[in-house]
């Protein structure tokens, strides 16, 4: 694939977008269009380059520390984050009774509203009877229209819901192994192939595409469907249940999610979507696809939550779901009410009234059924050894469930906590769950460590690996604010990094920090080290974490990338800063000396100017200089991968670049389809071509944090790329991007 890379310039006339579309520079200073890639070294040249460049030398493993830093609780002490074991039943009418007590509050609240708002009413209407009684005595003094002369009566006392109220609460209401062949030939074998675009190299990430190297594997629009890769055709399409989420490959396995119900969207860059259940429920499917064109069905769980994440590690495919995360809503203000002009004991009945009857929709939504799973016509309810979060989180269960792809017979292990899900990262042998809280919504609940702080996140740490039976409960810590994405997290040597915001701008008050906890004997997370109030005024936009090395862009007018050292875990420092228009929302190593970004040219606020992609120099870390950037489009031009980065296709190998991009121009769409790049160290970006899939019903109106585009997915297969959309996979030779060599349908 690397000969044939730099040779395809005369691709860019059959994608036809011109070069106006999209701004290449070789430095931010020069403004000037990268050189012609005829002009540049040969591809072999630069691939023989890529593979050469010395490795940096390796820091030995940091320090074992477990000792708190200043301000957090002593070490032995209990951990106020620590989840406690109870049982469903326990949690559900704890929980019920809490909600009823909250509804209670908020209602009284209201009530209280209405009392304080009376005096302002009875000054309303004593002005309004003032000038009736005016307008009056004028006209019995003139005569006027035929009253005889007669003054209009006046009252003989205010009306009693003028008068002050008493401060009483509102009373009434209730108390409280890969074959090589499809089973008719053999299909080859790419000599080199992208994969997913996971966080960490041992931990696969469930996507709605996988390849082998032989056949890429889809799962879309209701079914299975399975490619031959180098001579594409459709080999088999097995019909699934429900909606098609997301995947995993493994050798002659496939584990296939779906939803029961209409999923709503996949939260993966929280910053205006948070990490929930959308009321679905999964079934896992697993196949025995050794016959490509007959899967075959052989094990089938079902489960009562909606997906948040999936990992894979070897054989064992670990799934976090969640439920009941989505709150009983009910009104505070009683119906065709208002503030002036009724009597305080109609007052406080309809607010009793209203009490009642919010009282009676919560019990008769209390929680009958819970966690299950159910698998050969049995249900098992998930709650053997339920753990319970301190701060109660309405009647949603987070479970980790773990299951071997391989040996069907091996039971399934799960454990549940009563919490709301969040964020989900995952290491080789550990997951990571972390639930933000917010003060104000906590009831009288609060941690006191942090008992100033208006937003927290508990980080919950459950042992995963290899074997599904070793999945358990760890433990739990606090770090303050809330994370953006997955990205926020990363463990290194057994230390957990985590970048946080405390609140969003525009709030002046805004700041960030990064925190590094260590698990101390009884398994809790221990906060040891932290660089606190990163870019005060600014949040975080995108976040990468890499051995010893921590990589932050927060942005608020301009896009300051910090980065950090984070080697000695009680004292981890910033080394360096640069600050640069626009901001960054995912963050790729290339290698140890350089970051690829993507994000947006301009102001999240006024408008942002396109996409932009960056590479930066971060060899020398307190320096970090931008060396290249390409700006695509104008305002409305957006990608998925922006906010998802299993969109982010890097082929490493080969230094080539596959983007999903929405590109408008004057806020109309130009194109929609797949963009692809060389990317080198020393010549920047270089524009091989596109794969177009139309524009007919594209918008330009995605706001820059819930990016998307029509293009999904991609995937290199030697001088193959793989363009794979809602409706349809295209399929393009590097050597003749713009000419379909495939078109599958996914609708049919």
């Amino acid at each position: 694939m690397a000969l044939t890379r730099l040779g395809i310039l005369t691709s860019t006339l059959v994608f036809g977008l011109g070069l106006g579309l999209a701004t290449s520079c070789a430095s931010p200073s020069s403004g000037k269009p990268a050189a012609a890639p005829s002009t540049g070294p040969s591809a072999e040249a630069l691939r023989a380059a890529r593979r050469s460049r010395p490795a940096l030398p390796q820091r030995p493993p940091p320090p074992s520390i477990v000792t708190p830093m200043k301000g957090e609780p002593a070490l032995g002490a209990p951990s106020e984050a620590r989840l406690v074991t109870t049982s469903c039943e326990k949690a559900s009418h704890d929980q019920l009774e809490a909600s009823v007590k909250a509804m209670r509050v908020a209602v009284d609240a209201k009530f209280r509203e209405w009392h304080d708002g009376q005096k302002e009413c009875w000054a309303d209407s004593r002005a309004e009877y003032e000038a009736l009684h005016e307008s009056a005595m004028m006209d019995a003094e003139g005569g006027g229209g035929g009253g005889g002369g007669r003054m209009a009566p006046r009252p003989t006392s205010v009306p009693a819901e003028m008068s002050a109220a008493p401060t009483k609460a509102v009373t009434g209401g209730p108390g409280p192994a890969d074959r090589e062949s499809d089973g008719k030939h053999k299909a080859a074998r790419a000599g080199s192939a992208s994969g997913t675009n996971n966080q960490v190299a041992s931990v696969d990430e469930a996507d709605l595409v996988k390849n082998d190297g032989r056949y890429v594997y889809l799962a879309t629009n209701g079914a299975l469907r399975i490619v031959e890769a180098l001579h594409p055709k459709m080999v088999s399409v097995t019909s699934l249940p429900g909606t098609a989420r997301e995947m995993f490959v493994e050798g002659d396995r496939a584990v296939v999610y779906t939803a029961g119900g209409t999923p709503g969207n996949h939260c993966t860059y929280g910053y205006d979507c948070t990490f929930g259940g959308d009321g679905t429920t999964t079934t896992i499917s697993v196949f025995d696809i050794g016959d490509r064109a007959k899967p075959k069905l052989v094990r089938r769980m079902e489960l009562s939550g909606s997906l948040i994440a999936a990992r894979r590690i070897g054989g064992a495919v670990h799934t976090v779901v969640a439920e009941g995360d989505q709150q009983v809503a009910y009104e505070t203000w009683p119906p065709e009410f208002e503030m002036c002009g009724t009597m305080e004991p109609a007052v406080r009945a309809k607010f009793a009234k209203l009490k009642a009857d919010n009282e009676r929709t919560l019990r008769a939504a209390k929680r009958t059924s819970f966690p299950s799973l159910r698998e050969n016509d049995v249900d098992h309810t998930m709650c053997n050894g339920l753990l319970r979060t301190a701060i109660q989180d309405g009647q949603a269960f987070t479970s980790v469930v773990s299951f071997d792809m391989r040996e069907d017979n091996v039971p399934v292990t799960s454990t549940t906590l009563q919490s709301r899900p969040g964020a989900v990262f995952a290491s080789a042998d550990a997951l990571y769950v972390s639930v933000t809280h917010q003060r104000e919504n906590a009831g009288a609940r609060w941690f006191k460590s942090y008992g100033q702080s208006a937003e927290i996140s508990e980080i919950h740490k459950f042992k995963i690996g290899t074997a599904p039976r070793d999945t358990r409960y760890l433990g739990s810590g606090i770090v303050p604010g809330h994370v953006l994405s997955q990205f926020a997290m990363d463990e290194w040597y057994g230390y957990l990094r985590v970048a946080t915001s405390r609140g969003r701008v525009p709030d002046p008050n805004v700041e960030s920090a990064v925190s590094i906890l260590a698990s101390g004997k009884d398994g809790n997370l221990v906060r040891v080290g932290a660089v606190e109030k990163i870019a005060p005024g600014e949040d975080i936009r995108a976040v990468r974490f890499d051995d010893d090395r921590g990589y932050v862009v927060t942005f608020r007018k301009t896009d300051p990338l910090f980065v950090l050292d984070l080697y000695q875990p009680a004292r981890p420092t910033v080394l360096g800063e640069l600050k640069i228009p626009g901001f960054s929302t995912y963050l790729h190593r290339i290698d140890q000396e350089h970051l690829l970004s993507i994000g947006f040219d301009g102001d999240a606020f006024e408008g942002s100017e396109g996409v932009a992609l960056q590479l930066f120099d971060v060899k020398n870390p307190t320096q970090p200089r931008l060396v290249h950037k390409e700006k695509i489009g104008s305002h409305g031009t957006s990608s998925q991968a922006a906010t998802d980065h299993l969109a982010f296709n890097y082929f490493a190998s080969e230094g080539l670049l596959a983007l999903p991009m929405t590109i408008c121009e004057q806020q109309n769409p130009a194109f929609s389809g797949l963009l692809v790049y060389d990317v080198d160290a020393e010549n920047g970006f270089t524009r091989l071509g596109g794969v177009d899939h139309g524009t007919v019903g594209v918008s330009c109106n995605a706001v820059w944090s819930s990016a998307t585009s029509t293009v999904k997915r991609s995937v290199f297969l030697d001088d193959l790329v793989y363009s794979i959309a809602t409706d349809r996979v295209k399929v393009q030779r590097m050597t003749h991007l713009g000419n379909d060599l495939a078109d599958f349908s996914l609708t049919q």
